[in-house]
């Protein structure tokens, strides 16, 4: 008890100091919070919210109008990031602080960066991928959620319309894939857990092409079609897209590779297509 007090004491010292509008609450090693982030980070949603962690996620988060339901602080953490994202909440979040142990225990990552957050979240409605000029991402089949989060900030950056999580690929919403997006999930609609024959369907019926990657034997890039609506479907490394979608597939392209190299992992394939995709935009 005697060590709560004095922890809220030197959070209210800090707060006060930095002139901030909220001031956390210090948190002790069983309290439900921790668990809830432990859950968050284990299993995403839609189960629970969406757990993020550090402070660059959590920042771009707040720049781009996530609302935040819960922040937990590390002590050290809030010496470091407090005066400048404690300003930025809103009056309704819920904001703790827990010792450096307390909060890496409740953390996914190796080296926690001292700040988390939890966030309402729902897929987007497979609709809201197509825009106004469709160029969707089609994820078939990824299970390494860094790979996906890394075609998830290639799509963003290159000008995507949204990204598809097919049934069989990782969750788009797993911490991992979270923190390697970067932010740029807060950037563009994603949408998880959709079936190949609703993919099919909604191109079908909006004039989308459907383009298919594949290690060999497709067309070039440059000759795939890429400045028209288009969806493009990546595939996992070694089982490259699943036979009903290259059944389904207008065109199957391939990027030119030394014979020595078998294959490009998902990532690296979607960011090069994508980038040919900008550039033939006039992105």
């Amino acid at each position: 008890m005697e060590q709560q007090t004095e922890q809220r004491a030197e959070v209210a010292r800090f707060c006060d100091n930095w002139k901030v509008p909220q001031e956390p609450t210090p948190i002790g090693r069983h309290h439900g919070l921790l668990t809830e982030f432990r859950r968050a980070f284990r299993e995403g949603p839609p189960e629970t919210p969406l757990a993020m962690e550090g402070p660059r996620l959590v920042g771009e988060a707040l720049r781009s109008g996530v609302q935040l339901e819960k922040v937990l602080f590390s002590r050290r953490g809030l010496e470091q990031q407090g005066a400048k994202l404690l300003p930025q909440l809103s009056k309704h979040t819920e904001v703790a602080v827990a010792e450096d142990a307390v909060f890496a225990g409740a953390m996914d990552a190796e080296h926690p960066q001292g700040v988390a957050a939890l966030a309402a979240w729902a897929a987007a409605k497979l609709e809201a991928v197509f825009g106004e000029r469709a160029l969707i991402v089609a994820a078939a089949g990824l299970q390494d959620p860094g790979n996906l989060g890394t075609l998830i900030r290639a799509a963003d950056a290159f000008g995507a319309s949204g990204v598809v999580a097919l049934a069989d690929t990782v969750s788009p919403f797993n911490a991992k894939a979270v923190r390697a997006s970067a932010g740029s999930l807060f950037h563009l609609p994603v949408a998880a857990r959709v079936t190949a024959e609703d993919l099919i369907a909604a191109c079908r019926s909006r004039g989308v092409r459907l383009v298919a990657t594949g290690a060999r034997g497709g067309v070039a890039p440059a000759e795939a079609g890429l400045e028209g609506p288009v969806c493009l479907m990546i595939g996992q490394e070694a089982a490259g897209v699943p036979r009903a979608l290259l059944r389904a597939a207008d065109a199957t392209v391939s990027i030119p590779i030394a014979s020595r190299v078998e294959s490009l992992n998902a990532a690296m394939a979607g960011a090069i297509l994508l980038f040919e995709a900008g550039r033939v935009r006039g992105h």
